[in-house]
């Protein structure tokens, strides 16, 4: 009975953590989009990293300094979760929703390279690299900082992908691990200008 009852408990308080993290994304629903923005002054808009950190930030209580920007180094340091077996990656026409979790971060690949770094897996027969990411929300839905919309969005994640087959194949999904970072900044929080 006590056991149970302590299972429940820290159930509801990850499910609350959890909600708390989205509503951090959340408040960054209609920031301008800015390549590489992280809101440091007035003015700057917020990138697609900027929306996973704003959550990373909450649900782990490190800074978003703490989280690695190249995909390769989040999954190696697993900073912001762990791979999902079977989602990483997978082709677009291949995704089934029910898979993914509020809180999985979206990672969305290519077979374009980057020159900046190594790919992130292999989609079929050729490597991919990750070119965008968003967070999945639930109900088929993703918080993204799109380039696309040239704002901080929240959206259908599979007719988003429909929409540009051009640039994306498929997903990589991470699932936060309820752990820290290896390394924990502590600075100023990914707050909206209204709310700093």
């Amino acid at each position: 009975m006590i056991l149970s009852t302590l299972l429940s408990l820290a159930i509801a308080q990850s499910e609350a953590r959890l909600e708390d993290a989205l509503a951090a994304g959340r408040a960054l629903l209609g920031q301008p989009y800015q390549l590489g923005g992280r809101l440091r002054k007035p003015g700057e808009g917020a990138d697609c990293e900027a929306v996973v950190f704003a959550v990373a930030e909450k649900l782990t209580g490190c800074g978003w300094k703490s989280f690695p920007v190249d995909p390769t180094k989040l999954l190696a340091t697993r900073a912001l979760g762990d791979r999902v077996k079977g989602l990483d990656p997978v082709a677009t026409k291949d995704l089934d929703l029910s898979a993914l979790r509020p809180g999985d971060v979206v990672l969305l690949v290519a077979a374009a390279q980057n020159p900046k770094e190594g790919p992130i897996g292999r989609l079929g027969d050729h490597d991919v690299w990750v070119w965008h990411t968003g967070v999945f929300t639930g109900d088929g839905r993703w918080l993204v900082g799109d380039h696309f919309a040239g704002e901080v969005v929240e959206v259908p994640l599979l007719p988003y992908l429909e929409e540009h087959a051009d640039s994306y194949e498929g997903v990589f999904i991470l699932r936060p691990a309820g752990r820290r970072p290896p390394v924990c900044r502590r600075h100023p929080p990914l707050t909206p200008p209204a709310s700093k």
